[in-house]
This record gives structure tokens, C-alpha cells and sequence, in this order.
């Protein structure tokens, strides 16, 4: 990249960070982030700082982009600059990047440094939305339609413990000494370091948990057992039943892509997954469709027109879409 692009780029992440890049600089940030994995933890150090700025002084404010580039420059390579805002940058920058048929929306939360209280904090993704969260500690989450992430805004050395209801991938920091807890009801995994993904829609009845990479350990009341790439435990709510088997799991994660495959699965639980993607109600009958099993993918970015003429292929269905209402009987 030569100096001018560079000079371009660096520009369309301080307007970003900002919250006034046009399209063009956040198309700019964008590729920019996929490039390199560095580049993300460059964008986290560059909010802290613009953060800090915000809350320390009036005057850093009022730079000129220009000037504050310049300063940001001086901030990162000198010691005593970094040494300066070692204390003022003691803030829980975390990201949330809601993933949506338009552009890409963030939202930047910062605890006050002059309090620094860890408080609890709750993101939501919206039936028709797929959310990218980063924590405090550097965990990586996506998060399903329909789905809520419940977490403190800081980690404090005994605490690594999160909430969930519905459905997330996680690709957690390692820590040994101090491992991550996600709690969905009274089950909870327990992670060191990983890559897994936790089902949890109420309307399931189920807990499945998909280990990609890393070790988890399901526990739930006196049971205790632990998971290895490529297994997933199902725990069944009403009877805590817990079975444990070898699954592929680029089906089980490749939602965060807007892409759901499934193999012989039921009619009814397509449907849900479908009213979650596309914020739709679909009004069937449970009891009519219920030994109606089909295989295929649900692209989120196509119409749900398309998928039903598809399911209708393959299930003999008559169908009928009002705006967000849609009207579904077996022929």
C-alpha cells in the first residue's frame, strides 16, 4: 500500500471511529479489517484512545483530524506517551457489529475511567439480525437472530462469566487460570480457550453445544463432562437427559455466514429458524407438519419467497405471504 492509500485508510478509521464515515470510507475500513486479524486489535487500540480523549480533555477534542493523527502517531511510538495513557485507557472498549440487509452498524460502549464500576451490559440480536460482539477480554462472539448476550463490562481476575439466550459462537481468549463461564439456564460451560457454539432457543426444549477447536466441560447439577472438537452435547431440558456424539460442525456454525444447512431436519423447526432470519410469523399447524422431514441450505440474503417455492419442491405445501404474515397448509 503506498502512502497515499495508507494516508486514506488511517483517515476512513478515524472518521469511523468517529461515527461520521460515508460509505465509501466504511467499505474502506471494512477491507481494511480483512486483511490482517492485527488490524482488528489496531481498530480496538485506536477507539480507546479517541474514547479517552472524549473523556480526559475538551481540547483533545477540538483537533483537527490532521492533528490528531499526527498526535495518535506520536501516542503510539513513544514510551512516555504510552506511559501517560496506560491509566487513562483502562476502559472496556467493546464492539458490536450488527450484520443486516443494509450496511454494517457498530456500537462502541466504554465504562468511565473515573468510576471504572463493572456493570452488566446486554446485547440483543433482533429477529432478522446477525450481531458480531467483542468483550472486554477479547472474546469473540456472533450472535443469532433472536438471541441476547448478557455480560460484564469488564472482567475482573475471578470473573469471566456470561449469559445467553438463544444462539452464539464464541471464540474465547485463552486463560487457564481464568476460564470462561457461559450460563444458559442451569447449564453452564466452561471454556479455557476454544471455539464452540451454544444453541439455546427455549422453543427447542434443547442445549446443544458444538465444540470446533479447544476443550469445553458441560456442567449441569451433578453432571460433568467434557467435550472434544467435533462432539456436541445435547442436554434436553425437560428430562436433563444428556447425549453426547460426533457431529459435523461446519453445519452447526455456518449461520454466521447467513447460511443454514440442515439434514433431514423437521418442517417445524425450518419454519422457526426461518421466522427468526426473515422477522416473519409463519402460521402452521405443528400437528399437520409434524413427520415432515427436508434437506437443504437457507440463504439469508435471498427472499423468502424463494425458499418456500424450494420447500414446496420438496414437501407439496400452498402458501401464502401477507407483507410479514405468512399462511402455510400440507396439499
Amino acid at each position: 500500500m503506498n502512502d497515499k492509500n495508507t494516508e486514506n485508510t488511517d483517515k476512513a478509521i478515524l472518521h469511523f471511529i468517529q461515527g461520521n464515515a460515508d460509505d465509501k470510507e466504511k467499505a474502506a475500513v471494512l477491507k481494511w479489517l480483512n486483511e490482517n486479524p492485527e488490524n482488528r486489535k489496531k481498530l480496538f487500540k485506536q477507539k480507546d484512545l479517541w474514547n479517552a480523549a472524549e473523556i480526559d480533555s475538551d481540547r483533545l477534542k477540538e483537533l483537527e483530524n490532521t492533528e490528531w493523527l499526527a498526535l495518535q502517531n506520536r501516542i503510539e511510538t513513544s514510551k512516555v506517551r504510552r506511559g501517560f495513557f496506560k491509566e487513562l485507557i483502562k476502559i472496556a472498549a467493546i464492539v458490536v457489529v450488527a450484520l443486516g440487509v443494509g450496511w454494517i452498524s457498530h456500537y462502541f460502549y466504554t465504562d468511565s475511567v473515573s468510576t471504572r464500576k463493572v456493570e452488566m451490559r446486554t446485547v440483543e440480536a433482533i429477529k432478522g439480525q446477525i450481531k458480531e460482539v467483542f468483550l472486554a477480554d477479547g472474546t469473540h462472539v456472533w450472535l443469532n437472530a433472536g438471541s441476547q448476550l448478557s455480560f460484564p463490562s469488564d472482567f475482573t481476575e475471578k470473573n469471566r462469566e456470561i449469559s445467553l439466550h438463544g444462539e452464539a459462537y464464541f471464540e474465547v481468549t485463552s486463560s487457564e487460570k481464568n476460564p470462561f463461564l457461559v450460563k444458559t439456564g442451569n447449564h453452564t460451560v466452561k471454556v479455557t480457550g476454544t471455539k464452540f457454539n451454544i444453541c439455546e432457543y427455549p422453543e427447542d426444549k434443547m442445549i446443544e453445544t458444538t465444540l470446533v477447536e479447544g476443550k469445553v466441560k458441560i456442567i449441569s447439577g451433578n453432571f460433568f463432562k467434557d467435550l472434544y472438537p467435533g462432539e456436541q452435547a445435547t442436554f434436553y431440558t425437560e428430562t436433563a437427559e444428556v447425549l453426547i456424539g460426533e457431529k459435523d460442525f461446519d453445519i452447526y456454525t455456518a449461520w454466521r455466514e447467513g447460511r443454514y444447512e440442515f439434514r433431514n431436519e423437521s418442517v417445524d423447526k425450518v419454519f422457526q429458524i426461518m421466522e427468526r432470519w426473515w422477522d416473519v410469523e409463519i402460521d402452521y399447524s405443528k400437528e399437520e407438519f409434524k413427520y415432515e422431514y427436508i434437506s437443504g441450505v437457507l440463504r439469508k440474503h435471498k427472499p423468502i419467497k424463494q425458499h418456500f417455492e424450494v420447500i414446496n419442491e420438496l414437501v407439496p405445501i400452498d402458501y401464502k405471504i401477507d407483507d410479514d404474515n405468512i399462511t402455510v397448509k400440507l396439499k
